[in-house]
């Protein structure tokens, strides 16, 4: 059965999918545990029936399938094969029916033991589980009681249901192959109580996680897992290995105390157990549909992914087909009206608020005193590799995958090299997380220098903190051997990505910070200022760097000619809105972020003008404008010239695949005026055709369209 599954097989003439969530590593997994199940099931059956030839058939459907899996069969010979085991197989069952049709009553009717200890630790714990998430249901304790119920329900339902199936399994199926039910029940819990935990620590529990995991096209759960302060080592491996023996302990431990206790039940009680519970939860779904608003019942649907009724809400507050337009910025080779060096510096996970005075000296005086005054400026994303794509290419994110496919050097570098531009890449971690280095840079790689930190790289020696200072070093090597112009410089610095470091011999502004940042999942106001405070530090850190680089340029003469832009690729969330860190959700502390933008003299902007409102989605516009490109390759995108600042009040657009528990993928906001909309999905790197709205605040649900008209001709070509 996993045969055409593991090769993406459909099954001939009915062509039906076995794999429904292609590209879903955690679904996957789920759906293979089921087609071995029903494999098992479905051959034990047959094995039971006893015929004198099954270890022939046996060994040639073995054969078969090992040749299948190896790739060494067409889909149609593997089903023709297939077909000539099920069908004598089939006639063999229907001959032995009759004869077994008591024994058939029997298995149904009659008290079998069971472990029914383990039946009541596995329906309290998801049922437990459930009601922690429910802590979180929004207002009104008739809707949240009425949820309580429905789980208590829908857990019912499968519990019976999972040990009716149980009960088949061990009954039908060859005793060496029993033991794989089993082993999937008792993990059940286990890997419940870790989702829960995801869903409360982290925001997003492990459909959202490794879903995410699939955006990059690689699988690497060490990477997802080191990024959130979980390191594979020996003591993760073995408390992974602890939690694993201790359900195996309480599995033993129940399954004696059944024995004991004498517990019996027959696979018809179950069964009926199972039917009246469901009987009881349609009930009240139906009721539920009647009295509780659309918005309530969508996000119970969104919270519990495990549901047994087919009464199901509408997803959101209204649906819609869409068709989201996708402009490309025209690159052409031109002769630019001048040709500054431009600096681009992204300092990871930062955002607006850690610039102070106390924490960010130089980038607070240099903010005010000599950048473009930019009162408010955002992320286009709340991760680290939509932001770079919106920012070297001008376009949303969704469209990010795209890049990812085409592996050509994005718009921005783009027209730089197209000038004669020198273009240089450096970055202190591995760059090719969710294929950064190809999707923007091209494959093979068309800039002059790409530095980044992979396995293989010697930096992997030093600490990110030296890596920065090794790098600005090389940095400041590459600008003094060159003439002054036609440099683009691309610098990542990262010590302020979790969990926030600084060089050794560094002083902190702030001596009371969390030496441990683990983050905890319920935190006390004064451990998440602990841990923020630590990030501050990771932000002086960077900001001596940077103040150090800039005072460099000065003493070289290069700093007056210089475009300087430095910006936060994503903000990071401390607990204010119910996250830690950031990829979670669209909200202010995880995409407020700052953008500096140091102008040249050659250009006679001087500072430039004041903007109220400016977003990654501008960096790419304004650049294109400020280097004297045509507007019609830029003003179709979804940003704007910071040059030319509109006079009334315009969109904010941003976009996400990480958008954790509450589903908002993309947000439209424009004063008091946001409407926030999802799709099925939204983990997977695809464009949708279809969207609803999750959430509306400050307009009305018939007049939303109304509240963006700056924006929402330009996203969208189509909007029913």
């Amino acid at each position: 059965m996993l045969v055409s599954f593991w090769q993406d097989w459909t099954v001939p003439v009915l062509e039906i999918d076995l794999r429904p969530k292609r590209g879903h590593v955690l679904m996957e997994a789920g759906t293979l545990v089921q087609w071995a199940l029903t494999g098992s099931l479905l051959g034990g059956w047959w094995w039971s029936t006893g015929p004198a030839w099954r270890m022939t058939w046996a060994a040639f459907v073995l054969g078969w399938s090992i040749a299948g899996w190896a790739g060494g069969l067409s889909r149609e010979a593997f089903w023709l094969g297939w077909l000539a085991w099920v069908l004598p197989a089939l006639w063999r069952v229907a001959q032995t029916l009759r004869s077994r049709w008591g024994e058939l009553k029997t298995f149904w009717t009659q008290a079998r033991p069971w472990n029914g200890w383990f039946c009541v630790v596995w329906f309290l714990v998801l049922l437990g589980c459930d009601a922690v998430i429910l802590r979180d249901a929004p207002p009104g304790w008739m809707e949240t009681a009425d949820a309580f119920a429905a789980r208590l329900f829908t857990h019912v339902v499968i519990a019976s249901g999972v040990w009716l199936l149980l009960a088949w399994h061990d009954r039908w199926t060859p005793r060496m192959v029993r033991w794989t039910g089993w082993v999937v029940v008792m993990m059940v819990p286990l890997v419940v109580i870790l989702n829960t935990a995801l869903r409360v620590w982290w925001g997003k529990g492990m459909i959202e996680m490794f879903g995410e995991l699939e955006v990059g096209g690689r699988f690497e759960v060490e990477r997802a897992w080191a990024a959130g302060g979980v390191q594979l080592n020996a003591v993760t491996i073995l408390s992974a290995v602890g939690c694993v023996l201790v359900m195996a302990g309480i599995f033993w431990g129940c399954s004696r105390a059944s024995r004991r206790a004498g517990w019996k039940i027959s696979p018809l009680r179950l069964a009926c157990v199972s039917a009246g519970a469901w009987v009881m939860l349609q009930a009240d779904q139906l009721a539920g549909a009647a009295w509780k608003d659309r918005a309530w019942r969508w996000w119970e649907r969104k919270a519990f992914h495990r549901r047994m009724t087919w009464v199901e809400p509408e997803p959101g507050m209204a649906g819609y087909e869409v068709e989201f337009s996708n402009p490309r910025p025209a690159v052409a080779k031109r002769v630019l009206k001048a040709r500054p060096d431009v600096f681009l510096f992204m300092v990871e996970s930062l955002r607006d608020d850690a610039l102070q005075p106390q924490i960010a000296p130089f980038l607070c005086r240099w903010r005010d005193e000599e950048c473009q005054p930019l009162r408010e400026s955002w992320a286009a994303s709340n991760v680290t590799h939509q932001s770079w794509f919106s920012i070297l290419s001008g376009r949303l994110p969704v469209f990010m995958d795209e890049a990812r496919r085409e592996k050509k050097l994005a718009p921005l570098p783009a027209m730089l090299k197209a000038a004669g531009y020198r273009v240089e890449v450096r970055m202190v971690n591995n760059f090719d997380y969710m294929d950064m280095v190809h999707g923007n840079f091209g494959d093979p790689l068309e800039v002059d220098v790409m530095e980044h930190v992979n396995g293989e790289s010697s930096e992997n020696f030093f600490k990110v903190p030296e890596r920065e200072v090794r790098m600005l070093k090389r940095l400041k090597q590459s600008v003094s051997g060159r003439d002054v112009g036609g440099l683009f410089a691309i610098t990542g610095m990262d010590s302020t990505h979790y969990n926030y470091k600084w060089g050794a011999s560094f002083t902190p502004p702030f001596s009371d910070y969390e030496e441990n940042p683990i983050f905890p999942m319920r935190p006390t106001p004064e451990e998440a200022r602990r841990i923020e405070r630590r990030f501050w530090n990771s932000v002086a850190w960077v900001d001596a760097q940077l103040a150090g680089f800039v005072g460099w340029l000065k003493s070289q003469g290069r700093y007056e000619n210089a475009l300087i832009i430095v910006t936060g690729d994503h903000g990071e969330e401390f607990k204010e809105q119910g996250s830690w860190f950031h990829g979670t959700m669209l909200n202010e502390p995880q995409t407020r972020v700052p953008i500096l933008i140091k102008w040249p003299t050659s250009f006679g902007l001087g500072r430039g003008p004041e903007v109220p409102l400016a977003s990654h989605l501008d960096l790419l516009p304004t650049l294109f404008d400020a280097f004297g490109c045509p507007a019609d390759s830029w003003r179709s995108l979804p940003g704007i010239s910071l040059l030319h600042p509109l006079e009334e009040a315009r969109t904010l657009v941003m976009s996400t695949h990480f958008c954790g528990r509450n589903g908002e993928a993309l947000i439209l906001r424009r004063g008091a005026a946001e409407a926030a909309f999802g799709w099925r999905d939204f983990w997977t790197p695809q464009v949708p055709d279809s969207f609803w709205l999750e959430r509306l605040e400050g307009v009305g649900l018939e007049s939303w369209r109304r509240a963006f008209p700056d924006v929402l001709p330009r996203l969208f070509e189509g909007l029913r």
